[in-house]
């Protein structure tokens, strides 16, 4: 079975994010590497928002192609690798994928009989193969933020509402990045909510405050709350 490695760097969203590619790894076939030096797949999901972020983000990325095995491959993503895609294509040849949000740059892989030495980075546009049943309607293709969510093995789970921001501060770069707001649903909230399963959920957007504006096109956030307060009313 061919393994997997990811290195997050940057905010509690990015960690989402991780935690959500691991949870897609997981469903086509891959598992946790122990150690980087021993996945076939390492992925380094950067931080862009300032310049000590970026520096960081090459350093890690740098690290990780030295430090990866033989036949390992390499993919970029997250915020450094969204905004600044051929750039980073340029300067770091050895990496494998600079992949955006919309990319997705795993591909299922069978356990029985698998070469992990053979295993390929491309770009995938294939459909979740898991029973239809556990996955949310809402839930695109590919489709970072909405991506199945797996039971959190910490004390907290982090619930990611919404994606972007429609501010245009100028000491922020992160629509350029992010893209407009998007807000999830109730329904896909409260669904992702019960599978963290977590004592206690930690709430987390670029604009939290403006949750539910673009798509309720008012502010719902306080009834969100109160909606996550009893899941087991809720069906």
């Amino acid at each position: 079975m061919p393994s997997y490695w990811i290195e997050t760097l940057g905010c509690a969203k990015n960690e989402v994010d991780s935690q959500k590619l691991g949870a897609r790894a997981s469903s086509l076939g891959y598992k946790p590497a122990s150690r980087l030096n021993t996945a076939d797949l390492v992925v380094v999901n950067t931080c862009a928002f300032i310049d000590a972020a970026r520096q960081e983000s090459i350093s890690v990325i740098l690290d990780a192609i030295a430090a990866k095995g033989k036949d390992a491959r390499v993919v970029v993503t997250g915020c450094m690798a969204e905004r600044y895609q051929q750039e980073l294509r340029d300067v770091l040849p050895e990496v494998d994928l600079v992949a955006g949000f919309d990319v997705e740059f795993m591909e299922p892989q069978v356990a029985k009989g698998h070469d992990s030495v053979s295993t390929r980075v491309e770009i995938s546009k294939k459909h979740d193969t898991r029973s239809t049943k556990s996955i949310p309607k809402s839930v695109k293709a590919f489709d970072l933020l909405n991506l199945p969510a797996e039971k959190s093995r910490k004390s907290y789970g982090y619930l990611k509402v919404a994606e972007g921001c429609n501010r245009k501060c100028g000491f922020c770069a992160i629509p350029s990045f992010r893209g407009p707001q998007r807000s999830r649903s109730f329904e896909d909230l409260l669904y992702e909510a019960k599978i963290l399963d977590a004592p206690e959920l930690v709430v987390i957007a670029q604009d939290l405050a403006s949750y539910g504006v673009d798509n309720y096109q008012k502010r719902r956030l306080g009834e969100l709350f109160t909606a996550l307060k009893d899941l087991t009313d809720w069906v």
